[in-house]
């Protein structure tokens, strides 16, 4: 789906996004090194998981944090000295810009400049999923690793494969769009098989699963605001924390 620029803007503009599912930073990162690397942190909110991963990645390595929502990253900009101080790091090593998960190269992203990029459960909310899953192809260098951690859809909680009658499939799409609008980014969720599309298409391997874990639509709700929920939906949920190779 092709999405220009006025497009994404409308839609992030109207995009409910302070508190809730997407706004979490559990963060599940891999076992192996990250000293040294180089790291696109897609939809990185106020800066915390930019923050992690720039402790991660040592003096030798770089993070760069991308978020639509411009306050946002005046927010993570303005906690870079603190987070600094508490990692002990001698010389700044991210930096934070506003862009859209979508057009990555507006935020001065080059082709194949990172080695890995993570991104947040918050997926199913961007405007088009299987287009920033691409550009998150596009900013990895050959053999990259693409870190995410993704809320999925089992229709009808009859696990990964679901239920191929149409009738269900309208059901389902019925629940995203609403979930999209409300936004919950857990009833948003694609369903594995559509999950392993859009990465087919952005060019990644199989991805590995790292870790599972089930989700319940409430689960989205942050302290201060519960997240509404769409009724009657009759899916289940699980998060899933993977890696797929560029």
């Amino acid at each position: 789906m092709a999405v220009e620029s006025d497009e994404l803007q409308q839609y992030y503009a109207e995009l409910a996004c302070d508190g809730g599912f997407e706004a979490r930073c559990h963060m599940e990162l891999p076992e192996r090194s990250l000293v040294g690397a180089r790291i696109v942190n897609v939809g990185c909110r106020r800066g915390k998981g930019t923050y992690k991963l720039s402790e991660q990645v040592g003096e030798g390595g770089f993070v760069v944090g991308v978020d639509w929502n411009e306050a946002f990253v005046e927010a993570a900009r303005a906690g870079v000295p603190r987070a600094l101080e508490r990692s002990g790091l001698s010389r700044c090593n991210m930096a934070f810009r506003v862009g859209f998960p979508e057009d990555l190269a507006a935020a001065g992203l080059e082709e194949g400049w990172a080695d890995f990029v993570y991104l947040n459960s918050s997926l199913s909310l961007f405007a088009s999923p299987a287009r920033a899953l691409r550009e998150c192809g596009r900013v990895l260098a050959p053999g990259g690793v693409l870190l995410a951690e993704v809320p999925v859809a089992e229709p009808n909680g009859k696990g990964r494969a679901g239920d191929a009658d149409f009738a269900v499939d309208a059901s389902r799409a019925a629940v995203v769009e609403a979930a999209r609008a409300l936004p919950n980014a857990v009833q948003a969720a694609p369903t594995f098989e559509e999950l392993l599309a859009w990465l087919a298409t952005a060019g990644f391997s199989e991805p590995v699963i790292r870790s599972e874990r089930p989700l319940s639509p409430e689960e989205g709700s942050a302290p201060d605001r519960p997240v509404p929920t769409v009724p009657g939906d009759d899916a289940t949920y699980r998060l899933l924390s993977l890696e797929g190779a560029r």
